[in-house]
């Protein structure tokens, strides 16, 4: 009788110690806190002059497609230089800026100035543009938009 209680209170304890060491909880890591929500203003800028002092010549004229603060792309077509466009964003925002130059061939002057001026900026009343300008006559810069359409159009993309 003694070995059976023996065996019983072995076997009583033994099982006690498997069933009754619970692994240690992990402890859950504390979520991050969402961070707020800023407001900031972009900037879109596309200038008419240059470093050098040299203006776009005023036959030209822009069509313009910009991410509002919605991230819908907005249209101004026929924007004369300069032109600027401000909009209160929350971030992270991506800003995209497409653009086209127009012009009417009879309101070419004999000589002109060309180029791409754009840039986009952050909580700045002014961005400096890229690009510079060229000076053309009438007659090499239709040869040369001919040659080259694409210096017609521009895009710049910006991450805040």
């Amino acid at each position: 009788m003694k070995k059976v209680m023996f065996l019983l209170a072995t076997l009583l304890i033994g099982g006690m110690m498997l069933t009754g060491c619970k692994p240690e909880p992990t402890p859950e890591p504390e979520p991050e806190p969402e961070p707020t929500p800023t407001t900031h203003t972009v900037f879109y800028k596309i200038a008419n002059k240059a470093a050098t002092g040299n203006v776009v010549s005023p036959c030209f004229k822009v069509n313009v497609t910009y991410t509002d603060a919605n991230g819908q792309s907005v249209t101004e077509n026929e924007a004369t230089l300069p032109w600027t466009k401000s909009i209160e964003v929350t971030l992270p925002f991506h800003a995209k800026m497409d653009g086209t130059y127009t012009f009417d061939e009879a309101d070419l002057p004999d000589m002109l100035y060309f180029g791409t001026l754009y840039g986009i900026g952050l909580d700045i009343d002014y961005v400096i543009p890229s690009g510079g300008l060229q000076g053309f006559k009438k007659e090499k810069f239709l040869e040369y938009i001919a040659a080259h359409p694409e210096k017609l159009s521009f895009t710049v993309e910006q991450d805040f």
